[in-house]
């Protein structure tokens, strides 16, 4: 597994040499390159395959082939002997010297003869061409582009954008079909303009009268091709093994699904039996899962079924969303384009995970768009069935279905009261772009399936897979893409993929007594994800930030304010993230490959969080004063510094403060934070905590002791993640005697009758400020605090007055978390839309960050 890059035209050994280090994870074993006046190649290795050997370029015995391969011939054994039977001579025993003499033998008619995966760049001295292939399915990527007087390409477009000759633009048309309709990876253009894919199955030929594309392969259907059980499980079992082949050890992911438990399995079955190549995998088949404890997710007890009933070794990793958040510009980086979830995550982390183990692992894609894996696909059968009036058969399948059917149609309720997503783009932006071209069967199974796996939706997992595994120097192989298998399994009737209501009906039967059975006969599939809705809305105020950021607002493709409020109401009513993912993978995409300012041009690995490159253009774009606040300054975790309120750039600086006790002078306490930060027409935020601390009204829970009453009415309180409320009987307690037991009474019956109607928040408009500023103790606020119970403050509108004539500046006493700012007290020079705007994402945060203070300062307009 390797990292190519080149172009016709020109020589130039510094571009191509700095094409080259780009793709340096991709192959940090070994380096080369040939340069011609017409042709040149750079090759980055892993080496997975004759270690000493396989050096490339790679010639022919009279150089006038060479090659630049990145991929794995499984079946170049055979392909060896039969062209050492024509007369062919090898001098290593790598599978990149037999491509070199297949072309030589058979030009590109060789690319049909292959089992495997591969970019191929063979430079075809004698003929005056440069002919680029990928295999069947473009399991490796290959990228090419038009600069000048050469046509690049590469493995990965970050090569391609090291010539600065080339034009650099985002694809408008891609992004809106991503961002209105989720399109991605669906055809030979990229999110980049100009910058095109060569076409899976297919060649290249690049020369003087440009580019020139031809298919070596096309997939047909039909459904003559009925298989026992056995013989399925004997194709499987063969593809597998054929990926066995290595000189490194290997290893395997495993989800708990069933593609991935087959795989191990068929694994653990051919180490024990010492078949072929199964040396590489050691004394054990290792493995490695994601695993999400105590989430819906989590799929450890169908893993430790497989690990238990197949003897393989398991390795776990715990994506969390703080380690999503400060990885996500990175990813992004590797990933080159946006990803349809926030999934892929997941897939980096075992993958990352895995390289420290093994240097080759086997995956299950492909087999959910082979044998119908995702549920939907059961919709698409009823209504073939429906549109050929086989009514029996239409009747069971659908009764055979009803319990995935029922759980699908509740997963795609539509989003009551949230707008579309071309509502939220801009109107210039939707009437630049074209309706895509969505082709998918509704009605027609075995095509669907097909258009998934050549269009749809296998093609944005096969760029996930090798992104992921590159960007760790690890090689993944897929077994369900073998050809035979393939072309296998395009010749099933339908019934064959889905019978009696289960998909993969004949691949069940084939793995009876191969894997658990509650694996087996698993109905949902969760496969390598994310919980990515709870991430999001647990970590709401990061995407807020972002979408108040001025970056973000002055993009041409959406309103960011209404992205925002949409996103506020979606967050409260737990709707789908799917648009809102869309556009913070687009926003944190064009940071990283089109920066502004003084990054502008040559995009490199991002050194910093998504937040920081968004400030780092801000500041460029606005006066030195913004630029000496991030050098001053630093935002909290997940947070931006600058925010965009109008046409107004605000600086939200965050000010440490030591651990604050009862009795501390409040003065004392902001004048030690502060120190000479303040200036003129600067604006102080406090946090009603520690005014209320200060005032000795935050108190151990131990301390208090609820009566019977407050244990009742604290049964229905509703529970967020971000601030515990009235939602313990201490705090409760508290209440009743703060405001009274009548008033908290008749304020729990009217808001229960309110909420009847969807009226909410009218239970704290009743009680009053004083009562919604009780809190309790919340989990990971900084100690001794994390196990109190406090008041609000008392007479915050003096404390604010009186702190602001002492300081000289506004000051405003807030009580504000990730869902919402209430100002408790405030002075002139700072306005309640003003703070509301500019603490929505709560940029002083409210956990172990010891930030109780806010410094507010408008940079420019």
């Amino acid at each position: 597994m390797c990292g190519i890059a080149g172009f016709w035209g020109p020589a130039d050994g510094d571009l191509l040499r700095a094409m080259g280090r780009v793709l340096e994870h991709r192959g940090p074993d070994d380096e080369g390159y040939f340069e011609s006046p017409e042709q040149s190649l750079a090759h980055r290795r892993l080496s997975i395959i004759d270690l000493a050997g396989g050096h490339q370029p790679m010639a022919n015995e009279d150089g006038s082939v060479r090659l630049a391969y990145n991929g794995e011939i499984y079946n170049f054994r055979e392909l060896r002997a039969s062209l050492e039977e024509l007369g062919h001579r090898f001098v290593t025993e790598s599978d990149s010297e037999v491509v070199v003499h297949a072309y030589e033998q058979w030009g590109p008619d060789c690319f049909a003869r292959m089992n495997g995966m591969w970019a191929v760049a063979l430079a075809d001295l004698d003929r005056h061409r440069l002919v680029l292939s990928r295999d069947h399915f473009g399991i490796k990527p290959l990228y090419y582009a038009r600069a000048g007087e050469r046509w690049l390409f590469a493995s990965e477009i970050k090569a391609l954008l090291r010539d600065p000759t080339l034009e650099r633009a985002p694809n408008e048309q891609a992004l809106y079909e991503y961002l209105a309709h989720g399109l991605h990876d669906h055809g030979t253009d990229t999110f980049f303009a100009g910058v095109r894919q060569v076409p899976a199955a297919s060649y290249a030929v690049v020369d003087a009268d440009g580019v020139r594309t031809a298919p070596f392969w096309r997939p047909a259907l039909s459904t003559e091709g009925a298989l026992s059980p056995e013989e399925f499980r004997t194709l499987f079992r063969r593809a597998v093994q054929r990926r066995l082949v290595a000189d490194v050890p290997v290893g395997a992911c495993l989800s708990g699904g069933l593609d991935s438990s087959a795989i191990v399995s068929v694994l653990s079955d051919l180490l024990r039996e010492h078949a072929r190549d199964a040396g590489s995998l050691g004394e054990r088949v290792q493995t490695f899962t994601a695993v999400f404890d105590g989430d819906p997710i989590d799929e450890r007890a169908y893993v430790e079924q497989e690990i238990e009933a197949s003897g393989a070794s398991s390795d776990y990793v715990r994506p969390d969303s703080w380690e999503f958040i400060s990885e996500l510009a990175e990813l992004v980086w590797f990933q080159e384009e946006p990803m349809v979830s926030t999934g892929p995550y997941a897939q980096w982390c075992v993958l990352r995970e895995a390289s420290r183990h093994v240097k080759v692992v086997l995956d299950g894609q492909g087999g959910d768009e082979l044998l119908a894996g995702y549920v939907p696909y059961h919709v698409v059968y009823l209504r073939q069935l429906w549109r050929q009036r086989r009514w029996g058969r239409l009747l069971a399948e659908a009764w055979a279905t009803r319990d995935v059917l029922r759980s699908l149609a509740r997963q795609h309720r539509p989003a009551r009261g949230l707008p579309a997503p071309t509502d939220l783009l801009r109107s210039e932006f939707v009437r630049r772009a074209a309706a895509p071209r969505d082709a998918r069967a509704a009605a027609d199974l075995k095509r669907r399936l097909l258009q998934d796996l050549t269009t749809y939706s296998l093609p944005p997992l096969l760029r996930y897979e090798d992104r992921n595994s590159m960007a760790h120097s690890l090689e993944s192989r897929v077994p369900w893409l073998d050809p035979e298998l393939v072309e296998a399994i395009l010749r099933l009737p339908e019934e064959a993929i889905i019978r009696g209501g289960w998909s993969r009906a004949l691949f069940r039967e084939s793995l009876v007594g191969l894997v658990p059975e509650k694996i087996r006969l698993r109905r949902w599939k969760v496969g390598f994800t994310t919980p990515e809705s709870r991430w999001l809305f647990a970590r709401r105020a990061v995407w807020q930030s972002l979408f108040q950021s001025p970056t973000f607002a002055r993009r041409p493709y959406w309103d960011a304010s209404a992205v925002a409020r949409a996103f506020h109401r979606a967050a409260a009513r737990k709707s789908s993230t799917l648009f809102f993912w869309r556009v913070i993978n687009v926003e944190i995409w064009l940071r990283v490959f089109f920066p502004q300012g003084a990054d502008k041009g040559q995009p490199t690995r991002p050194q910093v969080e998504f937040p920081a490159l968004g400030d780092r253009e801000t500041a460029e774009q606005c006066e030195t004063t913004a630029q000496e606040a991030l050098d001053r300054f630093r935002p909290n975790r997940g947070r931006h510094l600058l925010a965009l309120r109008g046409d107004e750039v605000w600086m939200r600086a965050p000010l440490r403060a030591r651990l604050v006790q009862v009795g501390d002078d409040l003065e004392m306490v902001v004048r030690e934070a502060v120190g000479d930060a303040l200036r003129s027409g600067d604006a102080l935020v406090i946090t009603e905590r520690i005014v209320a601390i200060c005032q000795g009204r935050s108190y151990p829970r131990e301390t208090i002791h609820p009566r019977p009453l407050a244990f009742l009415l604290t049964r229905f309180v509703h529970r967020t993640p971000f601030g515990i409320g009235l939602g313990v009987p201490e705090t409760m307690e508290l209440a009743l005697r703060e405001a009274g037991t009548p008033r908290i009474l008749v304020a729990a019956a009217v808001a229960a009758l309110a909420r009847l109607v969807g009226v909410k928040g009218v239970f704290y408009r009743i009680t009053g400020p004083g009562v919604a500023a009780i809190d309790g103790p919340t989990r990971g606020t900084i100690p001794p605090y994390c196990d109190h119970v406090k008041l609000g403050p008392a007479n915050p509108q003096r404390v604010a007055e009186e702190l602001a004539e002492r300081l000289g500046v506004a000051v405003a006493i807030v009580d504000a978390n990730d869902l919402g700012v209430r100002v408790l007290g405030r002075t002139e020079g700072v306005t309640e839309p003003q703070l509301r705007d500019l603490l929505a994402d709560n940029p002083k945060a409210q956990g172990s960050e010891q930030t109780p203070l806010l410094l507010l300062r408008k940079l420019s307009a």
